[in-house]
């Protein structure tokens, strides 16, 4: 029996197409927001493997074998993430039990400062209590950030399991391509050479830069650097915007902590920081440009947000540069790559142009 042509029919109904791919895509993320706790956990095992192809592919060069360099790889990312997680838990808490006293510093500061105000007329009328605008406000975004960092901790088991068989499998995956189409087997060793480029340098440099804010944290006298340096690290994926959220809590504590001047210090350490690793190391180190749009970052943190949760926030940027990788490295959709960018890889395509 032949099978019906559906495209004819398809093409006297104007739009349809765009209509059926929209509806679809509206279904499948519905259907990712209800099993966004497995969802979750199947994103951070592909950012851990993404982040690990780098060091996978050094050992695999320096002659050790396959199965050795995967052992070696699972066990150093088990044990950094272990370690990590419960540092940071640890300071998370610290930190929760430490707000309090916060509270009462913060409300000083605040007094201090309206008294300033006033006393230069540049502020009329009363406002809110400083005390009751930090309970209110601090409290209720670190509360679900420290509870969201728990329930991650929670299943970070089966993350590991999750990233024990895509690592493991990370090899095999071009070469069940190759027998599937040539040309979908050379696109694929392509992004997976891009992605094992891009995660091992931004590994690196959000490394130094979290290594570098807490040494300068330590020395102006700021609490918890290690928790900062962390959040500093992990911010340091989200291009742009990333750098700004990681300084906000930090200059916020030196300025109650310290006064003004350790605050304006912490603010200028942040802003060289991540000038100089951001802006002069890391293109250096890349390359081939890979930013984001500032829009399209922002806008995939909200929308991922809200779909998976702060988990989703966190993913958002790498989850959105794997697919720019993936869309750059065909002629068909380099163009949808482009609108994702920044701008600054047209200066790229000018001079493969004029080369």
């Amino acid at each position: 029996m032949e099978r019906p042509n559906y495209d004819h029919y398809l093409s006297y109904v104007p739009g349809v197409r765009f209509w059926i791919i929209t509806t679809g895509i509206i279904v499948a993320f519905a259907a990712i927001k209800q099993m966004s706790h497995i969802v979750n956990m199947l994103l951070l095992a592909a950012f851990l493997t993404a982040v690990s192809l780098a060091p996978l592919g050094w050992l695999r060069k320096k002659g050790v074998g396959k199965t050795l360099a995967n052992i070696i790889v699972i066990l150093s990312v088990v044990v950094v993430v272990w370690l990590l997680g419960v540092i940071v838990n640890a300071a998370i808490h610290s930190f929760m039990n430490k707000l309090p006293t916060y509270q009462d510093k913060f409300q000083a500061f605040w007094n201090d400062t309206v008294n300033y105000l006033a006393n230069y007329g540049l502020l009329d009328e009363p406002v809110a209590s400083g005390g009751k605008l930090f309970h209110g406000k601090v409290l209720s975004i670190a509360a679900p950030l420290a509870s969201g960092f728990g329930s991650l901790l929670s299943g970070i088991v089966i993350v590991f399991i999750f990233f024990i068989f895509l690592i493991t499998e990370s090899e095999q995956f071009t070469l069940k391509l190759s027998y599937v189409s040539r040309d979908s087997s050379k696109g694929a060793t392509r992004v997976i050479k891009q992605l094992r480029n891009y995660f091992g340098i931004k590994t690196l440099t959000s490394f130094a830069t979290g290594i570098f804010v807490g040494v300068a944290l330590y020395i102006i006298g700021v609490d918890f650097v290690v928790l900062w340096g962390f959040l500093a690290f992990i911010l340091n994926y989200i291009p742009s915007i990333g750098s700004f959220i990681a300084a906000v809590p930090a200059v916020l504590l030196a300025f109650i902590l310290k006064g003004p001047t350790a605050g304006v210090i912490t603010m200028i350490v942040y802003l060289v920081i991540n000038t100089i690793i951001g802006n002069v190391i890391e293109p250096q180190l890349m390359g081939r440009n890979l930013g984001l749009s500032p829009f399209i970052v922002f806008f995939s943190m909200i929308f991922f947000g809200y779909i998976l949760g702060p988990v989703g926030m966190l993913i958002a940027t790498p989850l959105t540069i794997i697919i720019k990788i993936i869309l750059d490295s065909r002629e068909v959709t380099r163009g949808l790559g482009i609108m994702l960018g920044d701008g600054k890889e047209l200066k790229d395509i000018e001079a493969e142009k004029k080369a």
